[in-house]
């Protein structure tokens, strides 16, 4: 099925359901171009493909079950941004190869070709013109190489903070809503590209920084320095900013200022601190070691950022079953899950349910308690598994 509007809005949808082969995707949505070659997809694979968007900027969802699929996708106008929410994907360019696992979003430059692999997934993602890239680029006063726009990978201090999902959870709505086109799809379109600038560093531009790399640098810092409650001035000079510069940066991308995303990182310090807290020592203590030192205040911002009073926390935390930790039930029973079914294709939405918990919480609760994502500690855990298993083979050798 299909749709076209202005600047060649389109809704198409591929399912092998409805007799679509699988080498059709590429040639329907590439116009004939050969640019997927060596295409296939085992028998009894179940897929669906779904492509909304403009000549910009397209969402799209790729849903393969029931056994694998792969090909090679060459040069093309447009970057890739992704994230599998299941499953395993193979890239090999020509320079590196790479597995992607559920988490963190990767991209893919327009001008790489690559051999994928993968294997029961579900991927979802935007693709850019290349061209549309570039004009908002030169809006913001970007120095991009006239050459191919080749982008790095998210840094983890940015990556963490999913900038780009949760932009595209908010937007979701209007960007698949056909009614939405002209000026008001583009600007929607704008504000996506300018977040994928300021979060994948763009490579071959000389001596001159990527605003990606100064975010990165700016969020260490706070990260690193909370508990003296550094300035703007401190912060925008240590990554290389005007002021001006860091507090746009922060608005567009992470959606606060440079102050708010200060105290917030302090509050969630306190928070992990009261979920660990060992010995006697109260909530006051604890806050005073990061800045707070107004209880008042300190007791609204916590209740305003977490739901619940700090004692309360501290009260749970010093609940929790001394064998196990000071983590929550909810995050014992999630890491039991994980750990039950480490060597299984895992998502977050199934570990969440096996903790009795919203996606959204448990990623929240992981950060706060384990200081990474529920994926992160899945690739720890396989990672310490092929460690191990790597060292019995040179063991027996």
């Amino acid at each position: 099925m299909s749709t076209s509007s202005t600047n060649g809005f389109r809704r198409l949808r591929f399912t092998d359901g409805d007799g679509t082969s699988y080498e059709r995707i590429f040639s329907a949505e590439y116009n004939g171009r050969d640019l997927g070659t060596d295409t296939f997809v085992t028998e009894g694979t179940h897929y669906e493909y779904t492509i909304v968007g403009d000549d910009d900027l397209t969402l799209r969802t790729m849903r393969s079950e029931g056994g694998r699929r792969g090909g090679v996708i060459g040069p093309r106008d447009d970057h890739v941004v992704f994230w599998l929410t299941k499953g395993l994907l193979e890239m090999h360019f020509a320079d590196r190869s790479r597995i992607i696992e559920p988490g963190s979003a990767y991209i893919a430059s327009a001008s790489e070709a690559y051999q994928f692999e993968s294997a029961d997934t579900v991927y979802n993602g935007l693709h850019l013109s290349d061209a549309f890239l570039r004009s908002v680029g030169d809006e913001l006063g970007y120095r991009l190489p006239s050459g191919p726009l080749l982008f790095d990978q998210q840094d983890e201090a940015v990556a963490q903070r999913e900038p780009l999902r949760r932009l595209v959870q908010d937007l979701a709505p209007a960007l698949l809503d056909d009614r939405v086109v002209g000026p008001m799809r583009t600007a929607l379109n704008r504000r996506l590209a300018t977040v994928v600038l300021d979060t994948f560093p763009v490579r071959d531009r000389g001596d001159d920084i990527p605003v990606a790399n100064r975010l990165r640098d700016a969020i260490r810092y706070v990260e690193a320095h909370a508990a003296d409650r550094p300035s703007v001035p401190e912060i925008a000079a240590a990554c290389g900013l005007s002021q001006r510069g860091l507090q746009d940066v922060f608005a567009r991308t992470l959606g606060t200022t440079p102050n708010r995303f200060l105290r917030d990182h302090r509050l969630d310090c306190v928070r992990r601190a009261l979920l660990h807290a060992a010995g006697d020592d109260g909530v006051t203590p604890i806050a005073r070691q990061w800045g707070f030192t107004n209880p008042g205040r300190f007791a609204a911002a916590y209740r305003e950022r977490f739901g619940e009073d700090p004692a309360a926390t501290l009260r749970a935390s010093r609940a929790a079953q001394p064998e196990m930790g000071r983590s929550s039930w909810r995050v014992r029973r999630a890491v039991a899950h994980i750990e039950r079914h480490v060597d299984a294709e895992l998502t977050v939405e199934q570990i969440a349910a096996a903790a009795g918990v919203r996606p959204r919480r448990l990623q929240q609760l992981f950060q706060e308690e384990c200081g990474q994502s529920p994926m992160a500690y899945v690739r720890a855990l396989r990672s310490a598994a092929r460690r191990n298993t790597r060292a019995g083979i040179g063991g027996r050798a």
